[in-house]
């Protein structure tokens, strides 16, 4: 789970005319007239309410990087999902290969602006806030229900990619969100398929071996490189929700278009780092690395 930056929501970046939904602090853009076959790079961050013993989690942030081909063109869109509710945040401790080797824990609360607030694995919230904690993470599945609609209500999205599915096939299900036909892809599996590995990499360590980079102005791989407005530009640090719908992305146009390369780079990061990769559904730095495998990022 990355340790999430405070900051305002992420504004209108793209040239198309803005929408807002009930939401107000959600800015999302549609589509401008003739655009089709739109792709959407995913990635949503969670977080357990602290003190629940990892019994209620609910979404805390959201990236989403539009990309249509026709133009190469890309749109960003994300979301705060800002309660007054504490949460744990974990944020994944990795080695020079990329490879996870720990988790380090804080406590947040969105709402009122709290970051890095130590955390104590012995705190358990009073028996009336249970209750109260499950209806905030209902609150916030609604919005990323509302959150998701808003990007595929054109009907020009056909398929959803996000690198490894199992967290936003249960935040889909928990929000009441259907794909309705759409193709959700998962990357990682992608990936670990079709280059017969036994294991799956996370993408910390696939980001490396991309020359994934984010100099401010832009974010870059080894055959891409996209510019980004001055407005998302603090939010690309990695196990953010946008910085890792931008390394998805990238990942997924360097996988697509030379893969080659890609295979190269991997068999050569397992004769250097050796062939231990991450764990059977292991995500991007989660805090499933410690509890079900199963949590963010």
């Amino acid at each position: 789970m990355a340790y999430v930056l405070q900051d305002k929501p992420l504004p209108n970046t793209s040239a198309g005319k803005p929408f807002r939904s009930r939401r107000r602090d959600l800015i999302v853009v549609q589509p401008e007239a003739g655009e089709t076959s739109r792709r959407v790079y995913l990635d949503i961050e969670f977080g357990y309410v602290y003190g629940t013993c990892r019994a209620v989690m609910m979404p805390i942030e959201i990236g989403a990087v539009v990309h249509r081909p026709q133009d190469d063109s890309v749109h960003y869109l994300g979301e705060q999902f800002r309660y007054d509710v504490d949460v744990e945040i974990w944020k994944k401790v990795t080695d020079g290969c990329g490879k996870t080797v720990g988790v380090a824990t804080t406590v947040a609360n969105m709402g009122r602006n709290e970051y890095g607030i130590p955390y104590d694995h012995s705190y358990r919230i009073p028996g009336d806030g249970v209750p109260a904690a499950k209806a905030t993470a209902q609150r916030a599945f609604a919005d990323l229900r509302l959150f998701m609609e808003s990007i595929v209500s054109a009907g020009d999205t056909p398929a959803i990619v996000v690198f490894a599915a199992s967290m936003e096939k249960r935040a889909f299900r928990a929000a009441g969100f259907s794909l309705d036909g759409r193709m959700l892809v998962d990357l990682q599996r992608e990936i670990r398929r079709h280059f017969k590995m036994k294991q799956v990499l996370s993408l910390d360590r696939l980001a490396r071996l991309i020359d994934f980079s984010a100099d401010g102005s832009a974010v870059a791989s080894t055959h891409f490189r996209y510019p980004v407005p001055r407005e998302c530009r603090h939010l690309l640090a990695a196990h953010r929700g946008m910085g890792d719908a931008v390394r998805t992305f990238l990942l997924a146009r360097e996988f697509q278009e030379n893969r080659p390369h890609l295979e190269e780079r991997i068999w050569s990061l397992m004769a250097t780092c050796g062939d231990d990769a991450e764990e059977e559904g292991c995500r991007k730095g989660s805090a499933g690395a410690v509890a079900d495998g199963t949590t963010g990022t």
